[in-house]
């Protein structure tokens, strides 16, 4: 019998699994095109039961289920006078329904994503139905205990900077913004230094609970007592701004440093899981990482889009790990391949070929098997470049991706290579990590080298992609190095792409010069 996990909220997702194997997690925002998508703020009312019924018959067309033993649920709407009963109940062909909380399943995909028999769990992020920053204790595979629970929300004082600060592009919505001012954040807080005058203030701003969500008074406070000015009409710019980034980033730190040090020392012989929105910022991972001197891991899916895989996951409590990295949706046109094939004169890849053209400077798409489960492109929906041409990061930037300035590109080399390019140790499957690139290769990858000379690296073995591994195997007998500049293929604004025909748009709408869909090879646009 199957079973079925839905999340409705933004970063949306289903996934499904049967006789202990997941079968998929569909992503909502790949299903719309629309970035971050969920049930609630995306879609009106009358929609959600056409899109719910969708993605039942997606599942039946490619996996034959059309009903399940138990569906698992979180933050979907209720129907007034149901007594909590969702609405979805209705619509989803089950025998039963579990309402489940929110960072116990991001804890349960976490730690089922790996092989730990125990391990530290920390989740945190800007919400939930359980508090915002909690603690568990893995005991074993059968048993996830919670040490500790707390609203102390880190995600959202983190992200609303974003909203005052010139170079990033201000949202219609701070809601909206809240979804991707995070990332960028990251990235600019590089060029600042920290203020040692405002960072006791911007610690204070961490750990103050707001009345409801009026973050804005509290913004007023921090004004007050630092001196800066977050005006929306006039946006902070240049090293202020700047500044400001690189305080909050140690601010935010600090407060996760406060609250879990005292367990992370509790429990010192057991690896740590880092999971929740948060989990995304890398600079803070890898600190963590070299702070306690442990093993830490971030799945591939530690934000709100795992959601639904823990609740799965924790449905089948496997005995070894589940690797979810490419459990992602099909291509949604894959029928449509031997047209395009036929039409634009695809030809079999050839690695040699391939690898030429990239050494060139050819910016190519790539689109390949099941997608990744997660925000992270990893090799099945990528853009790949030669990230020792010079000015690279800004070719892409113009002909392609037409990113921010201040935004880094990562790297993708073979998992033993790892330590010949960066100072580094193990793996980085899900560019969960951002080491230093090591100094003899800086300017000769400097488009994958950030200002601070870090770079959020993936590693990858022939198990984990062949396609992928045995490119950069390739790559690097021509070029002299086995690195290259992978970003996901979508264009600013847009989420991973999913079908052939956004594939060859981008391709042909864009400067991207060519274009690999599974084993075929496209390299003219004037057919």
């Amino acid at each position: 019998m199957a079973n079925i996990a839905f999340y409705g909220s933004h970063n949306a997702a289903v996934a499904v699994e049967q006789n202990g194997k997941v079968l998929t997690v569909i992503e909502i925002e790949r299903f719309l095109n629309t970035k971050n998508a969920g049930y609630g703020q995306y879609l009106i009312s009358y929609t959600r039961p056409k899109l719910i019924n969708y993605i039942l018959d997606y599942i039946y067309k490619t996996y034959g289920i059309k009903t399940y033993d138990t569906c698992y649920y979180q933050n979907t709407d209720t129907i007034e006078g149901s007594k909590g009963k969702v609405h979805y109940e209705r619509l989803i062909p089950a025998k039963n329904y579990v309402d489940c909380l929110h960072h116990y399943s991001h804890a349960a995909s976490g730690f089922y994503q790996t092989d730990y028999n125990k391990a530290l769990i920390i989740s945190f992020d800007g919400g939930g139905n359980d508090g915002y920053f909690n603690i568990y204790h893995a005991k074993d595979r059968n048993n996830i205990e919670i040490l500790f629970k707390d609203n102390i929300d880190l995600g959202f004082p983190y992200m609303i900077f974003g909203n005052y600060l010139n170079d990033i592009k201000m949202e219609p919505a701070l809601n909206i913004g809240n979804l991707v001012y995070s990332g960028k954040l990251m990235g600019l807080c590089s060029y600042g230094k920290v203020n040692k005058e405002w960072l006791p203030h911007f610690k204070e701003f961490y750990f103050s609970k707001p009345d409801g969500e009026n973050y804005l008074g509290l913004l007023e406070i921090l004004s007050e007592k630092t001196g800066i000015k977050f005006d929306v009409e006039k946006r902070l710019k240049d090293q202020e701004a700047y500044d400001v980034a690189a305080t909050s980033q140690e601010a935010f730190e600090q407060a996760f440093y406060q609250v879990s040090k005292p367990y992370i020392e509790k429990y010192p012989d057991i690896p740590i899981i880092l999971v929740g929105g948060c989990a995304l910022n890398i600079i803070l991972n890898s600190k963590v990482k070299k702070k306690f001197k442990r093993e830490v891991f971030v799945p591939p899916n530690p934000n709100d889009c795992g959601l639904a895989s823990g609740m799965i996951l924790d449905h089948i409590k496997p005995k070894k790990a589940i690797d979810l990295t490419y459990s992602g949706i099909e291509v949604l046109d894959k029928n449509m391949l031997m047209y395009h094939v036929e039409n634009k004169r695809g030809n079999e890849v050839d690695f040699k070929e391939l690898s030429k053209h990239l050494n060139e400077g050819s910016i190519v798409g790539v689109v390949r098997g099941q997608s990744e489960h997660g925000p992270r492109a990893l090799g099945n929906r990528s853009i790949l470049c030669n990230p020792g041409i010079e000015n690279m990061k800004d070719l892409l930037n113009k002909k392609v991706k037409n990113r921010e300035w201040y935004r880094p590109f990562a790297p993708v080399c073979r998992l033993e290579d790892v330590n010949k390019y960066f100072n580094f140790e193990g793996e980085s499957r899900f560019m969960s990590f951002c080491p230093t690139v090591k100094a003899k290769w800086r300017k000769k990858l400097s488009s994958i080298t950030h200002v601070d000379n870090t770079a959020r690296i993936q590693t990858v073995t022939k198990e984990q992609n062949e396609w992928l591994y045995n490119l950069l195997t390739e790559f690097e007998k021509i070029s002299g190095y086995g690195v290259l500049l992978n970003t996901s293929f979508n264009v600013n604004g847009k989420p991973i792409l999913s079908s052939y025909s956004d594939a060859l748009k981008v391709f042909l709408e864009s400067e991207m010069d060519k274009l690999v869909l599974e084993n075929y090879y496209f390299k003219w646009k004037h057919v």
